[in-house]
């Protein structure tokens, strides 16, 4: 690992402290929940994962994440992934402009 990884990896754990510190985070990730609800995503990706479950006929966690995870992530609209850019965009503009 380099010293830039370090260093970035170092920020994105301040960033996470800061985010949690400040009530943003669970705000943000209250939203997103409420979002994908309201959208029938869960729903969806409950359905997604039955199906992978009973096509490959395991139950191991790790395998059925790695065939679910992208397409469940394609599923999340555009509209949700930009309201929560912009909710993050804002937070580290605030950060910012604190400092």
């Amino acid at each position: 690992m380099t010293a830039k990884d370090k260093e970035a990896l170092e920020l994105r754990a301040q960033i996470q402290q800061h985010l949690v510190e400040s009530g943003n985070y669970e705000r943000i990730s209250n939203k997103l929940a409420q979002r994908l609800l309201d959208e029938g995503w869960i729903d969806q990706v409950k359905k997604l994962t039955r199906e992978t479950m009973e096509d490959d006929n395991t139950t191991n966690f790790s395998e059925v994440l790695k065939r679910v995870e992208p397409e469940a992530v394609s599923l999340v609209s555009a509209n949700t992934k930009n309201e929560i850019m912009q909710q993050i965009k804002a937070f580290l503009c605030d950060i910012l402009d604190t400092q």
